[in-house]
């Protein structure tokens, strides 16, 4: 625990040394964000100059990333910018680059984005990265071990782009290909007896690559994506892994993704949204480490509460719910109260019989007042686990 002592210390000293520069600031101001008081910081004028709005927000976020025993360095960078003058024909776009780093020697590098074209005509959700990432395994099914029963190190390269196009309103139809690369995959046994990740690989550690291509159907209403205030969001993705794709083994997945947002307020942030999340393989026997698992959906934000790849098997179902509202008049400050409940079917079958649940809070500061971004702090709990995460952007 000394590590997460140290490193929360270290991230709060960072955060209270601003008040040592409040009499540069107007903690009431409505314009206020994270991104005028490091430049009230820097500045070596004590007023800023009045520049032209731009065209693309840029936020950058260095911070502690706790997630249970794993514990590391997360960078955030976001960007969000427009393809087009007209901001109300054409959607916001987005860039994700959130390099991590952790304590047991895991590392990732992903990219991901989110684009609309002019009068959105075409939508392109990419995700490309690369990891490094030993990871503790708690068997399959509902009923997995409360403790570790192996390491699995692995290599993974992901490739993943879909193209869209708009249909009707907010409703498009794309196609995409996705490519998982698991390259120098070894075991390393907590237990005396074979592990469920030998048993369902049947001792097999060698590279895999699984490829295919996927149809979507993606509707999004949605005006802000970062920090959504209303609007709907439907995504369900249909892949089809094949030797034709080169990929080492056939099979299919299901993948679907169902947001709401409503507003109780005109004037001030009071968001209640909630989430359906359901994610399932058939039709073949794909590796461990495609199996649907908690916390490795595109963004890795399922499963507050619980550390990753705690349940795994070959269905999930994840349901959440979120009430987000203001502290500060000005919305500089924010919480978020929330709570889920998740299952993963017994293996080879689709039953969800097991279900636990969890519930969290988390405070909001205003990061980017530009794109409305928000400095996430959550804080997730549930009966044998807990998570702490930090992000530029609302969970979902």
């Amino acid at each position: 625990m000394s590590f997460i002592k140290q490193n929360l210390l270290l991230f709060f000293v960072v955060l209270s040394s601003l008040s040592s520069f409040s009499q540069k600031i107007d903690f009431r101001s409505n314009d206020l964000d994270g991104k005028q008081i490091l430049k009230s910081i820097f500045s070596k004028n004590d007023t800023l100059n009045a520049k032209a709005p731009k065209k693309i927000a840029f936020s950058l976020m260095p911070a502690p990333d706790l997630k249970s025993a794993e514990g590391g360095l997360v960078v955030s960078f976001v960007t969000t910018f427009f393809l087009d003058k007209n901001h109300e024909t054409t959607k916001m776009s987005e860039v994700y680059f959130t390099p991590t780093t952790s304590f047991t020697g895991q590392y990732s590098f992903p990219i991901q984005s989110y684009i609309y074209t002019k009068d959105n005509k075409y939508n392109f959700i990419g995700d490309y990265r690369f990891l490094i990432y030993p990871q503790f395994t708690y068997g399959l099914g509902g009923n997995s071990s409360k403790k570790p029963q192996s390491e699995v190190d692995y290599h993974q390269i992901r490739l993943y782009q879909f193209v869209s196009r708009k249909v009707k309103g907010d409703f498009r139809l794309g196609v995409g290909f996705q490519l998982d690369n698991y390259q120098d995959i070894s075991e390393n046994s907590e237990i005396a007896e074979p592990t469920d990740f030998t048993i369902y690989q049947k001792g097999d550690y060698s590279d895999e690559l699984s490829s295919g291509i996927a149809f979507q159907a993606l509707y999004d209403s949605r005006k802000n994506i970062l920090n959504p205030t209303q609007g709907y969001y439907f995504e369900a993705n249909f892949r089809v892994n094949s030797s034709i794709f080169g990929s080492d083994t056939n099979w299919k997945s299901l993948y679907v993704d169902a947001r709401k947002y409503h507003s109780f307020s005109e004037t001030r942030h009071k968001v209640l949204a909630t989430r359906v999340f359901y994610w399932a393989v058939f039709d073949g026997k794909p590796h461990y480490l495609d199996l649907p698992s908690i916390g490795w959906d595109r963004y890795g934000k399922t499963g507050r509460g619980f550390t990753r790849n705690r349940y795994r098997s070959n269905s999930l179902l994840y349901l959440e719910a979120e009430y987000r509202t203001d502290i500060t008049r000005n919305g500089f400050l924010g919480a978020v109260f929330y709570g889920n409940f998740s299952s993963v079917s017994d293996l080879d079958t689709y039953r969800f019989d097991n279900w636990t649940p969890a519930i969290g809070a988390g405070l909001r500061i205003k990061w980017n007042k530009m794109n409305d971004c928000n400095l996430v702090l959550d804080c997730g709990v549930s009966k044998d686990d807990w998570t702490f995460r930090v992000g530029l952007s609302e969970n979902f």
